[in-house]
């Protein structure tokens, strides 16, 4: 692969694989792209007979879960993320399709999280509050625009390269909206576990379904973890047994020997409703005391480096932290994505204990859908849409990727569209 050319990109060097494509470094063969280092997410394309992909009732292939998983990034950067905080540069020209590839294209980042507590031990409180903070900005964003992160682990938050001043969030291929296409709170289910189960909030790990509070559970859980060097479930040989553990061990137990505000922030958190608005400002006032002030761009502070290791050594330290049952991002190949979330569901995994949920079908959902048309509304909304006060066309790409076929019809048809404007 090294050398070959996608577009106006040049491969580089393998730099890892992530759960839906290969990473590698990119060189721009376009002189205006700004001089940044960047690398590249891809994926095969499947290739299918005619007569195959014509099957509306197939179950999708891995090869075409994972492109639709980069399709979907590549819509949240385009529509929702780009230029966020926390979010990584993503130049012109960076997603495409070339030579049976799939591809979107974001700039270098440094270490993640996970590598500097196995190269650098235990991180200390004041920094992981840090952290903290810039990360949960991050998300309130994501959430203002309707976007759950879903996938919050050490692996997902990596460091600027250099100065290591600057955290940003990666890897959005299993994130998912908490708003239906009608503009409501999606309804609490149980019967699926999506995600990394060692971070995931009590809730999530049960099945339920996960909105805004369970990111933020998530998050806690992450930050405890880069403190203490581990969580009592980590290495719990499923993901019934590590949800036993976790339920079984009180707050006070996680947070033993920290500040309270550790205690206190989780005993917040695990009192927010399901649809409720976490309460970020309570969350950042928090993280200040603990952290204090930061310079703007002062690096974070790492505990001691590890000496006496050989770098075969701290390689396989990490790999004996991530290969446990419970940091394996879940999913299930053999099932398939229900109809209203063909992309973001597609990672999901039924649990031992949980009850399972029956899901409407395509064709229910179609049906509900097509209520009759307010005409009255109609054509006040098509003013609208001709003024360039609703950005249609960018809407129904998003609920076409992420909320489903039938769903960003419907959407469209009600002209309940949410554009930058109404967000």
């Amino acid at each position: 692969m090294e050398g070959l050319t996608l577009k106006k990109w040049r491969l580089g060097e393998k730099i890892g694989s992530g759960a839906c494509s290969d990473v590698y470094a990119v060189t721009s063969l376009d002189q205006d792209t700004p001089d940044r280092q960047y690398v590249m997410k891809l994926s095969p394309l499947p290739q299918l007979p005619a007569a195959k992909l014509k099957n509306k009732k197939r179950k999708k292939t891995p090869e075409e879960r994972n492109a639709d998983a980069l399709y979907a990034e590549h819509l949240l950067y385009k529509n929702h993320l780009r230029d966020q905080p926390g979010i990584p540069y993503v130049p012109l020209g960076a997603y495409g399709e070339d030579k049976g590839y799939r591809f979107i294209v974001i700039e270098r980042l440094g270490r993640t999280l996970e590598t500097v507590l196995q190269e650098q031990g235990p991180v200390p409180s004041e920094t992981a509050a840090r952290l903290g903070q810039d990360i949960l900005e991050t998300l309130q964003q994501m959430h203002v625009k309707n976007i759950l992160y879903v996938d919050v682990k050490p692996e997902n938050f990596m460091l600027n390269m250099g100065k290591e001043n600057k955290v940003y969030c990666v890897d959005f291929g299993i994130s998912d909206r908490y708003v239906t296409a009608t503009g409501k709170h999606k309804e609490l289910k149980e019967g699926t576990v999506v995600g990394t189960p060692t971070f995931l909030s009590v809730n999530c790990h049960s099945g339920l379904t996960s909105s805004r509070r369970d990111d933020v559970e998530s998050l806690l859980y992450v930050l405890i973890y880069l403190i203490r060097g581990d969580l009592p479930w980590q290495y719990a040989s499923s993901d019934a047994e590590g949800a036993r553990i976790k339920n079984a061990t009180s707050i006070d137990q996680l947070c033993a020997s920290m500040p309270a505000a550790w205690s206190t922030m989780f005993t917040k958190i695990r009192a927010c409703g399901f649809e409720d608005c976490p309460d970020y400002d309570f969350f950042k006032q928090q993280f200040s005391i603990l952290g204090g002030k930061k310079g703007l761009n002062a690096p974070f502070k790492w505990g001691a480096r590890k000496t006496g290791g050989t770098a075969a050594e701290l390689a396989s330290s990490q790999e004996s932290a991530t290969k446990s049952p419970m940091r394996k991002r879940v999913k299930n190949a053999d099932d398939d994505p229900p109809a209203s979330l063909p992309v973001v569901v597609a990672k999901t995994k039924k649990t031992a204990k949980a009850k399972t949920t029956s899901r409407p079908d395509s064709k229910a959902v179609s049906r509900k859908a097509a209520a009759p048309v307010d005409h009255d509304v109609k054509r006040t909304k098509q003013k609208d849409v001709d003024l360039g006060l609703v950005h249609a066309s960018n809407d129904r790409e998003v609920f076409k990727a992420i909320a489903g076929h039938a769903a960003a019809t419907a959407a469209i048809k009600r002209y309940n569209l949410r554009s930058a404007h109404h967000e």
